[in-house]
């Protein structure tokens, strides 16, 4: 499942959890285009601490979605507290080419304001 919690301006706040299917990447992709066609740059904060898996089906779409806008996330903060998690983002570090910044589930106030100052 991936809710969204807030949107304003070109900032969008995600929270994914559960099982990640194909139906909600295709949901939430409306409200990302949105921001990329109003700003061109999209802030993105995702709080992931929850997820339990995501289907291949839905990752394929996510990807191409990425590949396709890559230039125009500006910044992505994600949130989590699974060592998993952390590893895995530091690996998207290097291919995303807007800054990318990890923080534990604790930390999430601090993400807030990270991504709303840059």
């Amino acid at each position: 499942m991936i809710k969204l919690v807030e949107k304003e301006k070109n900032y969008i706040y995600i929270e994914a959890k559960d099982m990640i299917t194909k139906e909600d990447v295709g949901n939430i992709i409306p409200e990302f285009e949105d921001l990329i066609k109003k700003f061109g740059k999209v802030r993105t904060l995702i709080v992931m601490d929850k997820v339990k898996g995501y289907s291949l089906e839905g990752f394929l779409v996510d990807f191409n979605f990425y590949l396709k806008h890559k230039n125009n996330f500006d910044y992505t903060a994600f949130v989590g507290d699974k060592k998993l998690e952390k590893h895995i983002l530091k690996l998207s570090e290097n291919i995303m080419p807007g800054k990318v910044r990890y923080f534990d589930v604790s930390e999430l106030d601090k993400a807030k304001e990270w991504i709303k100052q840059q």
